[in-house]
């Protein structure tokens, strides 16, 4: 069964949003459009969870929609996941009208699809989107048996390598951001997170804190990544009282050892917040 999602803009007849719809029908998506103009409730007769709000040029109808479409999130309270698409100063003056823990993920104008298209498929990376929240409703570790391990790190490129490594072991989700992060704590139970300590906007310190201030998300296993092999950063980490930290310099042998490790209740070859 296709997975439908809404997309929202100001008009659908343009070429560049019939060409980015066109692309997300192509990769299985049921799209369903949605116009800026139109004085309508978003969620009212809908059962979607997934929507995607394209900026060309943030303007007082817009505004309106995302004031609106925020109102409806909150009252409806349902657990949406929003793409926003749109130039820095379209993106940066949509923040002020909608709640960011609803936003997944944003991309800059002009965007790649694929890219978008990878992250929208971030909800579901092992099985069916419908099964992962069943786990999770269910608090069960995965449906196929394997640990649950969220990776959130700005660098796609270390995100993507460092995934790769854990592939093989486990059910392996990523975030580039925090907000993303946020959106998927929100469907799967994790049994690990590696957080990454510098990132923008939502940085992993301030993550670090609001997970440890929800009661859901408070006990699950935080490790924190860092490129910076310094005294001072290394006390700044452990002050906060993580499960411990990597260096993003440690070997994949290592590294994975470490893991299977920790999920075995063995000694890690790392420090930990204890040490």
């Amino acid at each position: 069964m296709e997975k439908q999602i809404g997309f929202i803009c100001d008009d659908g007849r343009q070429f560049l949003v019939r060409s980015m719809v066109g692309e997300l029908r192509d990769a299985g998506y049921d799209v369903l459009l949605y116009s800026s103009e139109a004085n309508v409730s978003i969620l009212s007769d809908s059962d979607l969870d997934v929507f995607i709000v394209y900026f060309d040029g943030f303007n007082v109808l817009n505004e309106r929609t995302m004031r609106s479409f925020d109102k409806e999130i909150k009252e409806k309270n349902k657990n949406i996941h929003v793409y926003l698409i749109g130039s820095d100063d379209d993106l940066n003056q949509a923040y002020h009208f909608i709640d960011l823990a609803f936003v997944a993920h944003a991309f800059k104008r002009p965007v790649n699809m694929e890219n978008v298209i990878r992250e929208l498929r971030i909800l579901a990376p092992a099985y069916t989107y419908e099964d992962s929240l069943l786990a999770s409703k269910n608090g069960k570790d995965s449906l196929n048996g394997r640990k649950n391990i969220l990776i959130v790190d700005d660098d796609d490129v270390y995100l993507r390598t460092i995934e790769g490594w854990f592939s093989d072991e486990y059910n392996v989700y990523t975030a580039v951001s925090g907000t993303n992060a946020l959106a998927l704590l929100k469907m799967v139970s994790f049994d690990l997170i590696l957080l990454d300590y510098e990132m923008p906007m939502i940085s992993g310190l301030d993550l670090f804190r609001v997970l440890r201030s929800e009661p859901e998300t408070a006990d699950i296993p935080l490790f924190f990544l860092t490129a910076k092999d310094d005294k001072q950063v290394c006390l700044e980490i452990l002050e906060e009282k993580p499960d411990g930290y990597i260096l993003k310099t440690t070997a994949p042998l290592l590294l994975k050892y470490n893991i299977r490790s920790f999920f075995e209740g063995k000694k890690l070859w790392w420090k930990t917040s204890e040490e």
